[in-house]
Parts: structure tokens; C-alpha cells; sequence
């Protein structure tokens, strides 16, 4: 069984005689006990796609499944097996994490026992430590919060999980953290769909990366495999303008942006290296990567 499967789903608005087309026949699988990104600029249709597969928004047409189940005819089944995670969320701000994901599960229909055992659990593999779980929640860190939101769903036993953008918001160590907790979901057997705007989020957690771009899927598979398969496989990024830069740019095999800086990709390492070089004699400040996801995401939606 899969985790979740879409067919051909679109997803229309119409304000006024306007007509938005946010989804535009997207057809994809989703393997169960896999961590799925979804990838793609603002506005690109990834809230979208989640929310419908989350039972929160209807397809204007197609089919979606999740866990085998319709998403539209069987929401109620869908929604007992899922937990989700939007960007804006935040737990209760007075009860302390404990009484938060305590609350929560009772709410849900666990017997008290049951979910006092369940929360303490999920605090617990949450790395959260126990002088936390009795504090006011306003008083936690913004690392914190996200992992009191996702012992929550962790309490919940969800086989599917949906989290929209988990590590906005947090410095650099704190987000590591939190990718070290969502790795554990998957060692337990749950299934994870995310989007993220962090590209080294995506390639690190990632099993596949779907890029969707103006409502429709332009890429899907491993995150190496979509890097590797990219024509240009090295950048000379310029961080200043420079003489005689607007005429190497010509000898590119693709350029981005339009200001410092600029990036310039290259099929060939050597290529890069010349080119570098002839920057290093003309005062440029530049530096030369391999490239990477983000790469593969500028470069399939430009132009």
C-alpha cells in the first residue's frame, strides 16, 4: 500500500473573473515509511497539495489517496490515521507541554491514564527535558515549541505526517536538533511528507524531493539522483561587479540574476576553474561549488 497517491488532481480558485490554477494535474506515489519533500517557490502549489491530501481542502478535480483511503469520500478514515503540522502553528501558550499533549490526546478520545503515559513518552523522544514539562509553554524556547508540537504528533500515532515548513523560524542548531527528531518519526515506522524552503533540510532528511512549480510536478526523485542529472554540474558565484564580467558571462553554459551576486554554471570543472582564474586577476570576489538542490531548483524554474 502506498502512503499516498494523487491522479491527475487539480485544484482551481476563481475570485471574481479571475481563474487560479494552483494544482494542474499533479500525479504522483508516495512509498509508506518515507520522508517525501516537496519543493518549489511561493506560490508554487505545495501548501496546496498538502492541505488536500490532509483532508482540509477539496481537488477541484482528479483523485487523492491516502493510507487507500479517498480523500474526499473517506476523509473521516483519512483523518484518524494522520497528524499535521501547519507553518503557523504553535501549542497552547499557558498549559505547560505535558497538559498540552495530555489535553490534546484525551480530546482525542485516549483514556487519561493512557494519554498521561503517551505524553510522557513523547516528551521523552522528543529530547524535551523534564524540568520543561510542567513550565508554561510561552516560556520555552522556539525550538522547544516545535518539539512540544511534534511529541504531540508523535503521541498521536499517526502513520502519516504532514509538516508545512517544521524548522521556520529556528537558528542553525536548533534546527539540526529538530532534524535529528524527525528522523526518529521515520525509524518508527512513520511516514513524513514535508515542504521546506532550506534546501540542505530537504537533502538531508529527504528519501525524494518533488519540485512543483506553477501547480505542476517538475522533478521527482532522490535528492543526489536530481542533482547528478542536472546538465551543469559546477558554479562560479561573483559576489561583486567586476571588469569584463558581462562578457564571461557569455562563455557560461547558464547565468542567475541580474546584481551581485551573480552565479555562473558550467558543464566542465575545467571551465569553471578558467573562468575563476580570469575573475581572481580582475579584483572579483568569488568562490567555486559544486552544485546542489538549490541548483536544481533555480535552474528548472527560470526562465
Amino acid at each position: 500500500m502506498l502512503a499516498a497517491e494523487t491522479v491527475d488532481l487539480w485544484k482551481i480558485y476563481s475570485r471574481g473573473a479571475k481563474r487560479i490554477e494552483a494544482l494542474k494535474g499533479v500525479s504522483v506515489k508516495i512509498s509508506k515509511n518515507t520522508i517525501t519533500s516537496l519543493l518549489g517557490r511561493n506560490g508554487a502549489g505545495k501548501t496546496t497539495f498538502i492541505r488536500i491530501l490532509g483532508t482540509q481542502l477539496l481537488p477541484t478535480k482528479g483523485e487523492a489517496y491516502v493510507l487507500g483511503y479517498d480523500v474526499v469520500r473517506e476523509a473521516g478514515l483519512v483523518r484518524e490515521r494522520i497528524a499535521v503540522l501547519p507553518q503557523e502553528a504553535q501549542p497552547l501558550m499557558f498549559p505547560s507541554p505535558l497538559e498540552y499533549v495530555k489535553y490534546v490526546l484525551v480530546m482525542r478520545g485516549m483514556p487519561l491514564s493512557d494519554a498521561e503515559k503517551q505524553s510522557k513518552s513523547a516528551l521523552e523522544e522528543m529530547g524535551i527535558p523534564r524540568k520543561y514539562w510542567n513550565r508554561s509553554v510561552w516560556s520555552l524556547s522556539g525550538g522547544y515549541r516545535r518539539r512540544v508540537l511534534l511529541a504531540l504528533l508523535f503521541a498521536m500515532n499517526a502513520e502519516l505526517v504532514f509538516l508545512d515548513e517544521p524548522s521556520i523560524g529556528l537558528d542553525p542548531i536548533a534546527r539540526r536538533s529538530l532534524w535529528n527528531k524527525i528522523l526518529s518519526f521515520r525509524k518508527r515506522g512513520i511516514t513524513i511528507i514535508l515542504t521546506t524552503h532550506y534546501m540542505e533540510e530537504a537533502y538531508i532528511l529527504s528519501d525524494y524531493v518533488i519540485v512543483i512549480h506553477e501547480g505542476k510536478v517538475i522533478g521527482y526523485d532522490t535528492p543526489r539522483n536530481l542533482v547528478e542529472n542536472l546538465p551543469v554540474k559546477y558554479k562560479v558565484i561573483v559576489l561583486n561587479d567586476c571588469a569584463e564580467l558581462s562578457k564571461l558571462k557569455l562563455d557560461a553554459d547558464f547565468t542567475v540574476g541580474s546584481s551581485p551576486p551573480y552565479t555562473l554554471y558550467y558543464k566542465q570543472i575545467e571551465n569553471a576553474l578558467e573562468i575563476s582564474r580570469s575573475l581572481n586577476v580582475k579584483d572579483c570576489n568569488i568562490k567555486i561549488e559544486p552544485v546542489n538542490l538549490e541548483d536544481y531548483l533555480i535552474i528548472k524554474t527560470s526562465g
